[in-house]
């Protein structure tokens, strides 16, 4: 894991002599060490409509790294379920659900853009 000193300096918020009190931001890039599950992955990659955006189709692919099995799996089977026109799901997981209304946005975004009419459209 290779971390990086950007020398950055942030006064703490709310303080009152903000010279003193000061953060360093310091970068980990875990990225490359951290695989999407191969299942998921795969799975994604076989149903991804070609209408879909290239960066928001690699968004999606790197945005199962770093979560187990199932919540991979759960997150693609919601993914492939909001392209294919099937519905929108949500996990009852803050963050994960926060990542899936943004990918929920930029597909349909996308299939407006690019003309399509998704089955929940009709």
């Amino acid at each position: 894991m290779m971390k990086r000193d950007f020398c950055k300096f942030r006064a703490a918020p709310g303080s009152e002599n903000s010279n003193n009190q000061k953060m360093k931001v310091f970068y980990s890039d875990i990225h490359r060490g951290l695989k999407p599950d191969p299942f998921c992955l795969s799975l994604l990659n076989a149903t991804m409509p070609d209408w879909l955006f290239k960066g928001l189709r690699n968004d999606m692919v790197n945005s199962l790294r770093g979560f187990n099995e199932e919540i991979a799996l759960e997150i693609a089977d919601n993914l492939i379920d909001c392209w294919s026109g099937l519905g929108l799901h949500l996990t009852g997981i803050g963050h994960v659900d926060a990542m899936l209304w943004n990918f929920y946005w930029r597909i349909l975004h996308c299939a407006h853009r690019k003309g399509v009419t998704l089955a929940y459209w009709k």
